[in-house]
């Protein structure tokens, strides 16, 4: 494993309790989650939530940002994150951007593929985690982001 292209933070963010949105529909709540650490706590403490110009910011269970240079020296990992594919295709007769990311970090056993991640102010699916060799040294993600006017984040 080459540390040493290691130079991206990112926070893995996990599927906690569902709320209901302002249209009625229940949705899952996103918190972040650090590998190593046990979550002790039933109500989360901090969620994902989109700001008003579409990017992703983390807020406490009392209505107020918190500060993304805190998430990371909290929650965020050592990675490497590179773009790997992109592509556009017309869906319904819409334009869909999506990017295809390739992110390298150490073994997490904890990590899985119906977890998201979050670098920087944006959020990817995860689409699938490898654990290279089966050393339990090192996990590939293959990740996408879609632009906000494609599929939900």
């Amino acid at each position: 494993m080459d540390f040493s292209k290691m130079r991206h933070r990112i926070i893995f963010l996990k599927p906690s309790k569902s709320k209901t949105n302002t249209m009625g529909e229940t949705v899952p709540v996103w918190v972040p989650f650090k590998p190593g650490q046990s979550s002790d706590t039933d109500e989360p403490n901090m969620y994902l939530v989109e700001d008003a110009h579409g990017n992703a910011v983390l807020q406490t269970s009392g209505g107020q940002l918190y500060a993304h240079v805190l998430a990371n020296k909290e929650y965020a990992v050592w990675a490497f994150v590179s773009p790997k594919t992109g592509r556009e295709y017309d869906e319904a007769q819409k334009l869909r951007a999506e990017t295809t990311y390739n992110i390298v970090t150490r073994y997490f056993p904890e990590i899985t593929a119906n977890m998201k991640i979050m670098y920087g102010l944006k959020v990817f699916k995860i689409e699938s985690v490898l654990n290279i060799d089966e050393r339990n040294e090192q996990l590939q993600i293959v990740a996408t982001e879609v632009d906000s006017y494609g599929k939900e984040r």
